[in-house]
């Protein structure tokens, strides 16, 4: 199973990039886009030559090192029993390399005298703040609960209490934020400021960018499907449970982002903000033994 995971890692965010593009084409009763158009595009990024707009080594290295995050992310996740990398407190790791990604947007985008990227690297900063904590809060409930700083153990080890009904719900939202969808594409926002953090990456570095965001999302929301999945399940029977639990949240979460319009900035955060306040008490009554 690890190695299989090694491959739909990397190579299978793109195509079911693509799979959403369709469904969304569906929905508003579009064509859409060939399934494979997003490899396309991230193929013929690759191949071209990236237009500098500064000498600063941070731009240049920050796609490289949210490529790297990102691929951290989905390779410390267990594919059926067990995690590719796999050690004692590497849930502590992976929210590292989680933060790490967003840094190297952020600092990326900033490095550049761009009014839009740094408009974008703002709101995702902002995001982050917020976002990030809720994260930590939720996947702390569950490691409270279950003894370990294992995300392969944590997996195996849930068992239903309130506490962890409510952690898996805040965990189900922060997933979605953190995946881009909208309404919370806020950073981004192709439409307000030009594609925000990225405006001024092109070519092969602009498509290492597009290929980690999509490592990204992939990698919340298998997080999530193996929470739900590994504590009923092992081995082969757990891949597959993880494969269809992934699947029809990556759907339900590409049919509800084609119903919303795209949040402000103020309503994310106070969205957030509430969040944080839940998962405090979600967690307070874990302490509790509830």
């Amino acid at each position: 199973m690890e190695l299989i995971g090694t491959i739909i890692a990397p190579f299978l965010p793109p195509l079911l990039d693509g799979v959403a593009r369709k469904v969304k084409a569906m929905i508003q009763n579009r064509v859409g886009p060939p399934i494979l158009q997003t490899w396309y595009d991230i193929i013929t990024l690759l191949s071209m030559d990236s237009i500098l707009p500064t000498s600063s080594l941070t731009f240049r290295l920050a796609p490289y090192v949210a490529l790297a995050s990102a691929l951290c992310m989905a390779l410390m996740l267990p594919y059926g029993s067990d995690a590719i990398i796999n050690f004692g407190g590497d849930l502590i790791a992976f929210i590292y390399v989680f933060t790490l990604f967003s840094a190297a947007l952020v600092f990326g985008a900033l490095s550049v005298d761009n009014s839009y990227s740094h408009a974008g690297a703002n709101r995702e900063l902002t995001l982050s703040l917020v976002f990030k904590p809720l994260f930590a809060i939720t996947i702390g409930t569950f490691a409270l609960k279950t003894g370990s700083l294992s995300i392969t153990e944590i997996a195996r080890s849930i068992s239903p209490s309130p506490s962890i009904i409510g952690a898996y719900l805040l965990l189900l939202y922060v997933t979605y934020v953190e995946s881009g969808f909208i309404p919370y594409d806020i950073a981004e926002a192709e439409t307000e400021i030009l594609e925000g953090p990225l405006t001024e990456y092109s070519g092969r570095l602009l498509g290492l960018f597009k290929w980690a965001l999509q490592i990204k999302r992939f990698a919340m929301i298998w997080l999530f499907a193996s929470f739900v999945a590994l504590p009923v399940a092992e081995g082969a029977i757990a891949f597959a449970l993880q494969l269809l639990v992934f699947l029809l949240t990556y759907l339900l979460m590409v049919t509800y982002e084609s119903l919303n319009a795209r949040h402000r900035l103020d309503q994310a955060t106070k969205q957030g903000v509430k969040g944080i306040i839940i998962g405090v008490i979600i967690m307070i009554i874990a302490c509790l033994g509830w």
